[in-house]
């Protein structure tokens, strides 16, 4: 995080963004309409609420982070000229919580995966 420009993880996060969020909810709800309109079962609407719930916050908290991150890092960097080592220190706080936020996203995931492939017929 402490090498780009100032908007270089800015950046990243709203591509990430696009592609996670907004890509990524829209396949699960095909997937969804498929299961429950074409094969005529119904999800685990608890368990994929959860996974729901998990994967929303996570990203969203993750790529918030990130944006912060970056922008900070890259003000450091570029226009207050910390050295390399100064700004890995100002930015080590971030890294475990973006961890942990993507491993709410990954296990949110593993969630709505399993509500879907636990589906009853009607």
């Amino acid at each position: 995080m402490a090498g780009g420009s100032a908007g270089t993880w800015f950046l990243l996060a709203y591509v990430l963004f696009l592609a996670v969020g907004v890509l990524g909810f829209a396949a699960i709800s095909t997937f969804v309409f498929i299961i429950e309109a074409h094969e005529q079962r119904r999800p685990n609407y608890r368990i994929m609420l959860t996974g729901l719930t998990l994967s929303y916050v996570g990203t969203l908290a993750s790529l918030l982070s990130l944006a912060v991150a970056g922008e900070i890092g890259g003000y450091s960097l570029v226009i207050a000229h910390s050295t390399v080592n100064a700004t890995q220190n100002l930015l080590s706080p971030y890294v475990n919580f973006i961890t942990v936020t993507c491993l709410a996203v990954i296990i949110g995931t593993g969630l709505i995966v399993y509500g879907m492939c636990t589906a009853k017929g009607n």
